[in-house]
């Protein structure tokens, strides 16, 4: 019983799209910091260069195995780069 507890707490599996996302939401999160007057079209050119860095990286290919979902909830929810990283520490 107390195992099917631990289990549920622990929430679903991250999926890929959400790895995705939490690296577009942490790229959006350090712009506003170093580059607050960057334009819509600025902010998507450097998150899609994190994808493709991203892509390469082994690291984050482990995403889904290694940020739990109350992580990336903290994460996404966080409102300076910083606070993410502390999230997902």
């Amino acid at each position: 019983m107390l195992s099917l507890a631990l289990l549920c707490s622990c929430g679903k599996r991250l999926e890929v799209e959400e790895c995705s996302q939490l690296l577009d939401r942490y790229v959006e999160l350090l712009a506003q910091g170093d580059r607050p007057a960057a334009t819509a079209g600025e902010l998507l050119r450097l998150q899609q260069e994190a994808r493709k860095k991203a892509a390469r990286d082994p690291a984050f290919a482990e995403c889904s195995n290694r940020v739990s979902r109350r992580a990336f909830d903290c994460a996404m929810s966080a409102n300076d780069a910083n606070l993410l990283e502390q999230c997902l520490l």
